[in-house]
């Protein structure tokens, strides 16, 4: 079956991270002009990146914010933090990502309805991860999929990370 490799926006973006010497900003790319095939506004999903702080600056948002936009009510409900290639085998990244992500989850938790699932991934280059936060937890875990806790290559697990995807569209829109 054909899915976002099959649009040439999506595959061109995917060609810039396997670039050496990629930033991160083409993982934000990738994202930007992928998750709206999936985040529709007619399915009243709003899609917000941050901007990139200076370097040295802290960050305190994920680079992307999911939100279900329903009755003038915007939750978040899915947050995607991603670091630039060449990390994808070190294991320090990838905990430093995900407790980057965990942390954002948690302060979305204080800022919104304290009893909703949270959804987030986690990209390196072209791997991502899922996760979940369930209500009154601290920790992440990883969200259930075909090969659970298994970072997907975008392009090779396609399938897989489409069927996440769309996963999290249908939970989060209730």
């Amino acid at each position: 079956m054909a899915y976002y490799m099959s649009r040439p926006i999506p595959k061109f973006y995917y060609d810039k991270i396997k670039e050496a010497g990629s930033l991160e900003n083409a993982v934000d790319n990738f994202w930007n002009n992928t998750l709206p095939h999936y985040f529709t506004q007619d399915k009243f999903y709003g899609i917000e990146q941050e901007q990139r702080p200076l370097e040295g600056v802290v960050k305190l948002r994920a680079d992307f914010t999911i939100r279900y936009i329903k009755n003038g009510d915007p939750k978040k409900v899915v947050l995607i933090e991603d670091k630039k290639r060449g990390y994808e085998t070190q294991e320090s990244k990838w905990i430093a990502a995900v407790n980057q992500l965990t942390n954002y989850l948690k302060l979305v938790r204080t800022e919104q309805d304290r009893d909703q699932v949270l959804y987030g991934a986690v990209t390196i280059g072209t791997y991502v991860r899922f996760y979940f936060l369930r209500p009154g937890e601290q920790t992440i875990e990883d969200y259930p999929t075909t090969e659970t806790g298994k970072a997907y290559e975008l392009k090779d697990d396609e399938a897989e990370v489409h069927k996440v995807l769309n996963e999290y569209v249908a939970i989060t829109s209730c």
